[in-house]
């Protein structure tokens, strides 16, 4: 452009520049808010889930004490089985990749498998 040779040049990034970064970083901060809420609440939901269970085993057991025994021997070995690996020893390593492929926030660590005993026994998400 031979033409603006020696005049300012009119661009609008001097206007919008503060008013976008601003708008980002707003925008960065809610949505790791929402990634950290988010966290809370299946952390709380798998506190309500356990909880549930323990109901529940425990109705199984008050009522497995008013019947009677069950005298088949084979019947004992159908119910006790082999704990299998991976129930016994937890997850070790997870396939889902550290950071989101389209996000821009910095992510948190990802919780999986022997990391969730972890964390509830500090008793935070």
């Amino acid at each position: 452009m031979v033409d603006s040779i020696g005049k300012i040049p009119v661009t609008r990034s001097h206007t919008i520049s503060g008013k976008k970064r601003n708008f980002l970083q707003r925008t960065i901060q809610k949505m790791e808010q929402w990634r950290d809420k988010a966290r809370i609440n299946i952390f709380q939901q798998r506190e309500r889930y356990k909880l549930k269970v323990k109901n529940n085993q425990a109705l199984m057991m008050a009522k497995k004490a008013d019947r009677s025994p069950n005298l088949n021997p084979s019947a004992v070995k159908a119910t006790l089985g082999d704990k299998p690996k991976s129930r016994e020893y937890g997850v070790t390593h997870s396939t889902v990749p550290l950071k989101p492929k389209y996000s821009i926030v910095k992510p948190a660590e990802r919780i999986y498998g022997n990391i969730w005993k972890e964390l509830e026994r500090e008793g935070k998400p």
